[in-house]
């Protein structure tokens, strides 16, 4: 997956990142890293951005995510992997 060209993300999607980033609401986002592992973590989205035609938000911990890696914020699955039926990182 490392320097796979980004792939927009859903609209609705985005308004949901944006809406708890200006809330500031906690959340658990589920994601998959450059190289393919697949992550949890719970912060505060501090921001959404694009950089070089790329969308991310930066967590108030100090990482960034691409939104396309992205595969579910509390709850609400993106739409780019709607195909998948179980995203358990806990083992």
């Amino acid at each position: 997956m490392e320097n796979q060209p980004y792939i927009p993300i859903n609209c609705s999607f985005h308004d949901v990142l944006l809406h708890l980033a200006t809330r500031r609401i906690y959340s658990r986002i589920h994601y998959i890293t450059p190289i393919g592992e697949w992550l949890y973590t719970d912060a505060l989205i501090k921001d959404v951005f694009t950089r070089k035609k790329e969308e991310f938000i930066e967590l108030a911990t100090g990482e960034y995510i691409r939104l396309d890696r992205i595969v579910q914020v509390n709850e609400q699955v993106s739409p780019h992997y709607s195909d998948f039926t179980e995203f358990s990182c806990d083992c």
